[in-house]
């Protein structure tokens, strides 16, 4: 993937909204005039077509792409909204501008524009508009696959050099979605105990640790019960396939960019159930700050078909 953009998303998005409402205009504006000294199409009329053509392929791009951005940027709750909202616009935007785009494409002979297409096209334009407006709104109001905002606090316009240094730090939802993997400073780290080591449900804390920190999502997933509830930053999601198509892959690639250190853990043990409960300083650099967090990690872990599963999970910071 390029460095500079999140996902391809918006590069077929541009060339979906040139293409669909250039060639909806010269279609309605221009199309309606037949040569009289030939049956062909007028040249406005073939280059409307074209665009609507390949506008349509770009659309389809543009909905595919759309929803793998969907799943893979860090968003949350109210973000999440808006983007079904953008998503339900795109898919009639996109219907009605394959079904319109195809009739003249089995009309391609017709040498002059027909009625019904040419709703149509109107329709889909206005489906359109609201599509774009949506989706800006996810980018400039909810920040989805904004890697860096801009630190104006003290920019006086001159955009004059300057060789002062600058420390920044991170607060919960920087990036769309709040890491309650946190920590603020926590004072010496004290002994831990050895014995826990070796309890079951302990090995699974550690190995959901090492999962997410190095990217395997295959053993987060054995280690998740499919009904997980996990709490984070206010946000809840009810299932291991809610939590992946959400927070997943963005908790993932922040706990990639981070050391975590251990400071102390507790186990309250209980019949085929144990709860887990784990603090740790959480430092690094992430999307080009530094993150300076101490993170409370709750873990209820249950034995199930012998098998020790996470049944709930709660991140909150200190």
């Amino acid at each position: 993937m390029i460095e500079i953009i999140p996902n391809w998303h918006p590069i077929w998005v541009h060339f979906a909204i040139a293409l669909l409402v250039t060639g909806t205009v010269i279609y309605v504006g221009f199309g309606w005039k037949a040569s009289s000294d030939t049956t062909e199409p007028t040249q406005p009329l073939v280059v409307s077509r074209w665009m609507l053509w390949l506008g349509a392929i770009a659309s389809l791009a543009s909905l595919l792409t759309g929803y793998w951005a969907s799943t893979s940027v860090a968003h949350d709750d109210l973000a999440h909204a808006n983007m079904l909202v953008h998503r339900n616009w795109a898919i009639g935007a996109t219907v009605i501008f394959v079904i319109g785009a195809g009739w003249e494409f089995l009309r391609r002979k017709a040498n002059k524009a027909s009625v019904f297409p040419a709703a149509l096209l109107l329709v889909g334009s206005a489906a359109l508009l609201v599509t774009g407006m949506e989706g800006a709104e996810n980018v400039y109001e909810h920040g989805l696959g904004v890697k860096r905002l801009p630190d104006v606090s003290d920019h006086d316009h001159s955009h004059a050099e300057s060789n002062t240094e600058k420390s920044v730090s991170i607060e919960p939802g920087d990036d769309g979605h709040s890491h309650d993997h946190a920590i603020s400073d926590a004072g010496p780290a004290p002994q831990l105990d050895d014995s826990l080591l070796n309890h079951p449900a302990v090995k699974v804390a550690e190995s959901m640790s090492s999962a997410i920190g190095s990217g395997n999502i295959d053993e987060l997933k054995r280690l998740l019960d499919q009904n997980v509830v996990i709490f984070e930053s206010g946000n809840v999601e009810s299932s291991l396939a809610e939590y992946q198509s959400h927070h997943m892959k963005s908790d993932i690639a922040f706990m990639a960019a981070m050391n975590v250190e251990l400071l102390s853990r507790e186990v309250i043990d209980a019949e085929d159930s144990a709860t887990v409960i784990s603090r740790s300083r959480i430092s690094g650099q992430y999307k080009g700050k530094e993150i300076k967090l101490v993170n409370t990690e709750t873990l209820v872990i249950q034995k199930r078909n012998r098998e020790w599963k996470v049944v709930h999970v709660h991140w909150s910071s200190s």
